[in-house]
């Protein structure tokens, strides 16, 4: 609501939107990774053997997507674990 009442945001809701926005690009990237493979393996007719290249392709888009899914399961567990609550007060304690 900070947008709205022309109140400043702090800097934790500046990085939870960050975090936020990177991630859904992340996944989105991801699934749009895994429909094209999905759809490419599918629906396309392909010759009995793969040529080179398209084996690389599939190297190369297989590679990203291993990649994407570690990083995006890094970025949404390293910020969980942040903002942990130890004494089970219902306020991080980093903000207490």
């Amino acid at each position: 609501m900070g947008r709205l009442t022309g109140a400043k945001l702090e800097n934790n809701q500046i990085h939870a939107r960050l975090i936020v926005t990177v991630g859904i690009l992340m996944a989105i990237t991801f699934v749009l990774m895994v429909v094209g493979l999905l759809f490419g393996l599918l629906f396309v007719s392909m010759p009995d053997e793969l040529s080179p290249l398209d084996s690389k392709i599939v190297d190369l888009l297989s590679t990203i997507s291993v990649f994407l899914t570690g990083a995006l399961s890094g970025l949404v567990s390293a910020n969980g674990i942040k903002n942990t609550d130890k004494n089970n007060d219902g306020i991080p304690d980093a903000l207490e």
